[in-house]
């Protein structure tokens, strides 16, 4: 009965214990702002499963004071030898009406209270987003992925009035891990898969891509094998075994998401980016024909491919499928980014934009060919509705011509019958008439005959 008891109460210890490290390691990601008007550092660690730093802004259950909240944080990387470091706003009142929240958010971007920076040191190993100019706020839909290198750091400054009541958004600061990324980021094939909230076109995303660091790209895959295995991935719960097992969260691909996948309406060909280590280019679709998706436009030269996977097949793979919709359609993006520092980086919505407008140039003189041939058909050979009418104009100048030409025999039949008729009866000539005496009939309608009719 003791040793049940002591076993009960060791149990009821551990369990304790691990309840209290968990809760001091949480508590450790979370810097409240507190009214003390000095900087407040920390090093952007490692620490368990590489859990992200929260900045929070506000005091821990304190009510804000008098002269207001007034902080700044300078986050240390002196540690690392070159990171990825993702930054994303979140909402610190989560339990806000939709309502209120948007009120919220609204007046937060307008107020822009929270503000970042980045520190950057140059690298010739690798490559390094740049130093930012002035302070970036911090919004609820931001997504930023940052390369540094050994030696920068970023500040985060906030400072907030009494009297406002906006509901500002937090930063969250997150440590990429070589071949993990993080608890609900995807890893595969040494890159992090996320998604991002903001609804863009294809040119505004490559856009906010490239000005943001350079290190963000559209997902992209060489083959239907491959984009299975991301998909079949991306849904896992767990990932290593025994005691390196480690929980993640799957990735939400229940709603359609711009990926770098494209459909070349002349060729009828799928192409993808396809980046090395230096730089990227475009090249063709491996096996098109085992990819499941479907061309939702043709009224363009290029179609935008997106992806969505939200069914469970019967031996439980997840069922996914693309479609090739209009670029400039509004679609959140699947992005992706490597787990470590390297010499990704750039302007790789070049190679993108290029192709396309080297893709229409051939499909828009296919069309002018095309229409000037047409044209040419049409002069050579007219149209049923043009050879109808050339018939009725052809059949009414006939039936005129021949009218005309009955009349006129009609008039010079009509001319000669009454000198046919006298001929006809005129006596033997016994007693000279006096109408031969002065020239006769014969002679009148002889020379009547040599006059015009009409």
């Amino acid at each position: 009965m003791r040793l049940n008891l002591q076993i009960v109460i060791g149990r009821s210890l551990s369990t304790l214990l691990l309840l209290s490290a968990t809760f001091q390691i949480a508590l450790a990601g979370n810097q409240f702002c507190y009214p003390r008007g000095n900087t407040n550092e920390f090093q952007l660690s490692k620490k368990i499963e590489f859990i992200e730093d929260r900045i929070i802004p506000k005091t821990d259950g304190d009510p804000v004071p008098e002269e207001g909240l007034s902080c700044k944080w300078k986050i240390l990387t002196d540690h690392l030898d070159n990171a990825v470091v993702v930054l994303t706003g979140f909402d610190t009142e989560t339990h806000l009406s939709e309502r209120r929240w948007k009120r919220s958010v609204d007046s937060a971007a307008q107020q822009q209270p929270m503000r970042y920076e980045l520190h950057s040191k140059a690298s010739n190993s690798t490559c390094s987003s740049p130093s930012t100019s002035e302070p970036k706020p911090v919004e609820l839909e931001m997504l930023r992925v940052l390369q540094l290198t050994k030696g920068s750091y970023l500040t985060v400054s906030f400072r907030l009035n009494r009297s406002s009541s906006a509901n500002i958004p937090g930063l969250q600061i997150r440590l990429m891990e070589p071949g993990f990324c993080c608890r609900n980021i995807t890893n595969f094939e040494s890159n992090c898969y996320t998604t991002g909230s903001v609804h863009r076109n294809l040119t505004a995303e490559l856009a906010a891509m490239s000005a943001d660091s350079g290190v963000m790209r559209l997902a992209s895959f060489s083959s239907s094998a491959a984009l299975q295995n991301f998909v079949t991935e991306s849904q896992r719960t767990r990932v290593g075994s025994g005691l390196n097992t480690r929980s993640k969260e799957p990735l939400n691909l229940a709603h359609w998401l711009r990926i770098g996948l494209f459909y070349e309406h002349r060729t009828k060909k799928v192409f993808y980016l396809n980046c090395g280590a230096e730089d990227c280019k475009m090249a063709e679709f491996e096996d098109a024909d085992k990819l499941y998706h479907a061309v939702e436009t043709t009224n363009s030269f290029v179609s935008c491919g997106s992806l969505r996977a939200v069914n469970v097949g019967a031996g439980g793979e997840v069922l996914w499928r693309v479609s090739f919709r209009d670029c400039s359609e509004q679609l959140p993006a699947l992005i992706s980014f490597p787990d470590a520092a390297g010499n990704r980086c750039g302007d790789w919505s070049q190679p993108v934009l290029s192709w396309m407008l080297a893709a229409a140039q051939p499909a828009a003189k296919e069309e002018q060919t095309e229409g000037t041939n047409s044209k040419s058909k049409n002069r050579l050979s007219p149209s049923p509705e043009g050879m109808s009418v050339l018939g009725m104009v052809l059949l009414g100048a006939f039936a005129t011509t021949l009218l005309a030409l009955i009349f006129t025999l009609m008039l010079l039949f009509m001319g000669r019958r009454p000198c046919l008729q006298y001929r006809a009866v005129t006596p033997p000539k016994t007693v000279p008439s006096p109408v031969e005496k002065g020239g006769g009939f014969d002679k009148v309608c002889h020379s009547d005959s040599g006059k015009p009719l009409v």
